[in-house]
């Protein structure tokens, strides 16, 4: 059975999807996850009640269809090539025009509850609670095992904070979400006398994940607590019902543990603040203290007199240093004065005159000595080298290494070219030769196809 690798696998299901929708198909469903790239392209994913598949409409296109603008929600129609995204291992519609259709249907329920709660008032400033700016213990209703609780807990670890957790758990996706959330919400936002601050919490997502948060009883229910709110859901840009009715909507769950922080942080500023300027202070103080006491014992000391003497000797003593100096420079001048005589009249002595030239004699012959040695023993490995070239290249030695040399009238044959058909020719080998006649040749090129 023959191995594939991912790219083999991958370019044949595109080849595969190509050549099997090799003109432009139209494809209708809902954008979800909508997104636009720095470069301008966009990123959607079309879906209906049972598969989805993504989309790219880059910008070129994006240009032409401007009668339109896409939104999360929306259902259209995407007119595009079907192509797989090798990198990725996907497929995909290169969308080159898109074409509204009608308002998804999750988006219409999304709005529809939207403009529910907001026309009973639940949606009112008035009616939201002030959460603490210092908090002691909070409760937290989201999925024990989810990243969003981890992100909050990492984060209330680094700013120090210092408030107790307790985590209600519920599962946040799915049909039973909702009821569980609720039945949390409802329990924990009752036990005012335990909790400073409630907060719903969960990861970013698509639409679809965040449903739950969209929920009619979800909302009221954060309504109705008597605990301060804070909706935690998703990234900055996804909103759900919930961040309408709870007290507080922050961005992200790290974004909530940062918010309930400050109070600390601020305490913990202000606190480091005074004890870096009492400290200060303190140093200030000291050194002040220290430069009035050196002033006072300076004043002191210049007027003592056990100090006057000691000035007086010391004065005697660099008087005495001063000429015992001089007086050593003085006799170190003569002697060097003397040496320099003592030098001069040594070096004019004829035997030293003498002495140096037969040692210069002796130096330039064994300068000469060693240039013609080294001289003989380049011209020596320069021969040999010469010799060694030559026995190489000697015919016999390559006949006796099994190879063969073909001579026609007389000269060796070096190239293909200079053979003719019919030709005779004599191969000189190993132990003796052989007469042949040329019936055939064939260059290397040739077998190369």
């Amino acid at each position: 059975m023959k191995a594939y690798t991912v790219t083999e696998i991958t370019k044949a299901i595109k080849n595969l999807i190509e050549q099997t929708f090799s003109s432009p198909v139209i494809v209708t469903g809902e954008v979800s996850n909508f997104s636009t790239s720095p470069a301008g392209h966009q990123y959607f994913i079309l879906k209906d009640e049972n598969s989805q598949i993504k989309c790219v409409f880059f910008k070129r296109y994006n240009l032409l269809n401007r009668d339109y603008s896409i939104k999360n929600g929306d259902k259209v129609s995407v007119y595009g090539d079907l192509s797989v995204f090798e990198a990725g291992g996907n497929y995909q519609i290169v969308a080159k025009k898109i074409e509204y259709s009608a308002e998804g249907e999750f988006y219409k329920k999304f709005e529809e509850t939207k403009k529910k709660l907001e026309q009973e008032g639940l949606f009112h400033e008035d009616l939201k609670k002030t959460v603490p700016t210092f908090v002691k213990k909070i409760a937290v209703v989201t999925s024990p095992s989810g990243a969003a609780i981890k992100d909050f807990i990492i984060t209330t670890k680094r700013n120090n904070a210092a408030f107790e957790i307790d985590i209600w758990p519920a599962t946040v996706q799915g049909a039973s979400a909702a009821g569980e959330i609720e039945k949390n919400i409802l329990k924990a936002g009752s036990r005012g006398e335990d909790y400073d601050v409630l907060v719903l919490m969960r990861g970013g997502g698509s639409l679809e994940d965040l449903a739950v948060f969209n929920e009619e009883n979800v909302a009221r229910a954060l309504r109705k607590v008597e605990v301060p709110t804070i909706s935690a859901i998703g990234h900055q840009r996804d909103f759900t019902i919930c961040d309408f009715t709870a007290d507080l909507r922050v961005a992200t769950p790290t974004a909530a543990a940062s918010y309930l922080s400050e109070g600390y942080l601020y305490y913990e500023k202000n606190v480091n603040e005074f004890r870096k300027r009492l400290a200060r202070y303190m140093e200030q103080v000291i050194i002040s203290r220290s430069q009035k006491l050196d002033n006072y014992m300076a004043v002191l000391d210049k007027n003592s007199p056990y100090n006057r003497i000691s000035l007086y000797r010391s004065e005697l003593e660099r008087s005495r240093q001063l000429m015992m100096n001089n007086l050593r420079n003085k006799l170190q001048e003569g002697y060097s004065r003397l040496n320099l005589c003592n030098v001069s009249l040594a070096a004019k002595k004829p035997v030293n005159v003498v002495r140096e030239k037969m040692s210069e004699v002796e130096r330039y012959e064994n300068y000469l000595l060693r240039s013609v040695t080294n001289r003989l023993n380049y011209d020596n490995e320069r021969l040999k080298g010469i010799f060694g070239r030559l026995r190489t290249m000697n015919p016999e030695n390559v006949i006796s290494r099994g190879y063969a040399l073909v001579y026609k009238e007389g000269f060796v044959v070096g190239s293909l070219n200079l053979i003719k058909l019919d030709d005779e020719v004599e191969i000189r080998m190993k132990g003796g030769y052989i007469n042949a006649f040329v019936t055939g040749k064939k260059h290397l090129e040739d077998t190369n196809g």
